[in-house]
């Protein structure tokens, strides 16, 4: 009877477990996600971060933007009339009676000063002349040029003048011999080593941001790049040209040329400011992400243009045609060349392509 009693409520406890069972597992599958539903949910967080990436990435180029405009502020703020009187390859002349209260710099030019300055008056590259009723109250300085003062100016600073080393080369008197060959690619150097130089100054102190672009350009595609546009650009313009003249419509649009030949110059000139200032950051060791400098640019301005000025001054001793200056001017044009077209390169791409912008870390 005990038995049976207990096979009876062993029957019935299962009887119940196998009642619930289907409701369970009905239950079960009614708590399942769909897979479907699953799939859109990833879809939208995915969609959700690319947008919180995308924002990110356009706080920080807004960011930067910013930054290169208070910059681009502070350099205008600090070359305006009323922070200094700068003129770059354009002489500078103050009338007699008249004052300035701010520095006079000249960059490439002469300054006359037949009135009176309040601050210090620098000449790079040109003479200064100073009237006989010039009143100067801080330095005269002249860089590669000559000081001339008229009895009675008075300068009661100091006066310092560097006259350029090459002031006592002279061309001879016989143009026709190897002299005037010596002398013209001396002062053609000289003067396209110069240019170059206050180009390049001017480009990284006003748009370091570009500069920094294209020095963090690829080298390989760099080059390639250039060599492509070199070979390219002689031919693409002599087709617009004669495009613009087939239309006739276009005939005025030539008066524009010099323009279009003036902008490929400058942006040239910043492709070899980056590829000069990159070399620089690197020998002082300094990261690919550093702001561009105009110590990064001399020096690596120093390196590339090195071989040609040690070359062309020795030319002077030794001959043009000499067994040690034509293989040293060769060398000279090579790194330059190579400089050269690595920069115009890295700045049609820094032109034509988005730079990549790093975003801030996701906050955890």
């Amino acid at each position: 009877m005990t038995r049976g009693i207990v096979a009876l409520g062993v029957l019935f406890a299962m009887s119940v477990a196998w009642a619930q069972t289907p409701d369970q597992g009905g239950n079960g599958d009614s708590r399942r996600p769909d897979p479907s539903e699953l799939r859109q949910e990833r879809r939208e967080r995915a969609q959700q971060a690319r947008e919180e990436r995308r924002e990110r990435v356009q706080e920080a180029r807004e960011e930067r933007r910013e930054q290169n405009r208070e910059r681009m502020e502070r350099f205008r703020e600090r070359f305006r009339g009323d922070g200094v009187h700068l003129r770059i390859f354009k002489d500078y002349a103050l009338a007699e009676g008249e004052t300035a209260n701010e520095p006079v710099v000249v960059i490439g030019g002469s300054a006359r000063i037949d009135g009176r300055v309040d601050d210090d008056v620098v000449v790079v590259g040109g003479g200064l002349h100073l009237g006989p009723k010039a009143i100067v109250e801080g330095n005269a300085v002249s860089v590669l040029g000559e000081i001339t003062l008229d009895p009675g100016a008075a300068v009661h600073g100091s006066i310092d003048q560097t006259v350029a080393p090459w002031r006592s080369i002279t061309f001879g008197t016989d143009w026709g011999g190897d002299s005037w060959w010596q002398g013209l690619a001396f002062w053609g150097s000289i003067f396209r080593l110069s240019l170059t130089l206050a180009v390049a100054v001017v480009l990284t102190l006003a748009m370091p941001g570009w500069i920094g672009t294209i020095s963090g350009r690829s080298a390989g595609a760099s080059i390639l790049t250039g060599l492509a546009v070199e070979v390219l650009f002689v031919p693409g313009l002599l087709v617009l040209m004669v495009a613009l003249i087939v239309s006739i419509v276009g005939i005025p649009l030539l008066a524009a040329i010099p323009l279009l030949l003036a902008g490929f110059a400058l942006i040239w000139v910043a492709g070899f400011t980056g590829v000069a200032v990159r070399l620089g950051r690197t020998l002082r060791g300094r990261s690919a992400m550093a702001q561009p400098s105009v110590v990064d640019f001399l020096i690596g301005y120093a390196i590339i243009i090195g071989v040609t000025v040690i070359a062309q001054t020795a030319a002077y001793g030794l001959g043009w045609l000499s067994l040690a200056t034509w293989p040293m001017r060769s060398a000279g044009l090579l790194v330059e060349y190579v400089a050269w077209t690595i920069g115009l390169g890295a700045a049609v791409l820094s032109l034509f392509s988005n730079r990549q912008v790093v975003p801030p870390p996701i906050p955890v």
